[in-house]
């Protein structure tokens, strides 16, 4: 009885109550996992396969769930996905601010996670057009825009639903304050919106602009430059122009992001510059009758922004 190619009945046919119960549950628990990880494994590669934080948070959800006493809890796994949800990067704040300086430089920021951030960068961004920026404007879940005057000495700042109503209700305020305007910056700050879906501000003013006047005195003939980005190119061109048609061409004056004037009366000359077109026409005409003359008249006026 009992040789030795036997197989013992009681490890072929027949199992314990303990090993049914373990085989039943591996085959439940192979079947919970072929019914989660397909769906799950679409549902990662449509909307989280790119969050390296959510995939970090499944693995470590998932080892939880393979071990220990989570390990025979039905439904351990299916919680993971709804767990880690919202374990991806951090969404965008919703603070903004403009700010502003002299000679017309600006700068915005957006999507900032505080008010202090926000200022910190508009004054960043605008510190590189101007060293006397500061914040003019604060917004928060909305789009907002900045409109200046011609002369870019006085400003009015909206909010809007869109960048282009904020544009217009920038606008608007302004015009109604100082006259004619133009807005030429704008972004929008939501909560849960990413920075690269914001519309890009529009182009910054120059920071450079130089512009220049020549004059030739013996025959009344001017020169003049705008828009360079180099005093010395201003000059030069100015003084070309001159020569043209002048017989003793002088450099007057070079300004940069202003406007200039020049004029003159016979062979007395005056010239004036200023942010202020009005201004620096006035400052010409003045100074003209300060050398002699008595009935200045402009000869030359432009504006270099």
């Amino acid at each position: 009885m009992g040789g030795q190619n036997e197989i013992p009945m009681n490890t072929f046919r027949f199992q314990s109550a303990q090993a049914r119960r373990e085989k039943s549950n591996r085959r439940a628990w192979s079947l919970v996992v072929l019914g989660i990880a397909f769906p799950l494994t679409a549902q990662l590669s449509l909307a989280q396969s790119t969050s390296v934080e959510f995939d970090r948070c499944l693995n470590g959800c998932f080892g939880v769930c393979d071990a220990g006493p989570a390990s025979s809890a039905w439904g351990c796994r299916e919680s993971c996905s709804r767990e880690c949800e919202n374990a991806g990067p951090p969404r965008p704040s919703p603070y903004g601010a403009i700010a502003f300086g002299t000679q017309g430089a600006e700068g915005i920021s957006w999507n900032k996670g505080s008010w202090a951030e926000a200022d910190k960068n508009a004054i960043a961004s605008c510190s590189r057009y101007s060293s006397e920026c500061k914040v003019v404007y604060r917004y928060q879940n909305t789009c907002a825009a900045l409109a200046v005057t011609k002369d870019r000495q006085h400003f009015e700042a909206a909010t809007g639903s869109t960048a282009k109503q904020a544009e217009a209700n920038a606008t608007a305020a302004c015009q109604s304050h100082w006259g004619k305007c133009a807005s030429n910056m704008s972004s929008c700050s939501f909560t849960g919106a990413s920075q690269s879906s914001q519309p890009a501000p529009r182009p910054q003013p120059h920071a450079i602009s130089w512009g220049a006047i020549a004059y030739s005195a013996t025959d009344s003939q001017a020169g003049w430059a705008y828009g360079k980005n180099d005093r010395a190119l201003a000059e030069k061109e100015a003084m070309a122009k001159c020569s043209e048609r002048g017989k003793s061409c002088a450099l007057q004056t070079a300004f940069n992001k202003q406007c200039g004037a020049l004029a003159a009366d016979r062979s007395f000359f005056g010239w004036g510059t200023s942010a202020d077109p009005k201004e620096a026409q006035r400052r010409a005409i003045e100074e003209c009758g300060k050398q002699g003359g008595a009935r200045c008249t402009l000869h030359v006026y432009i504006c270099s922004f």
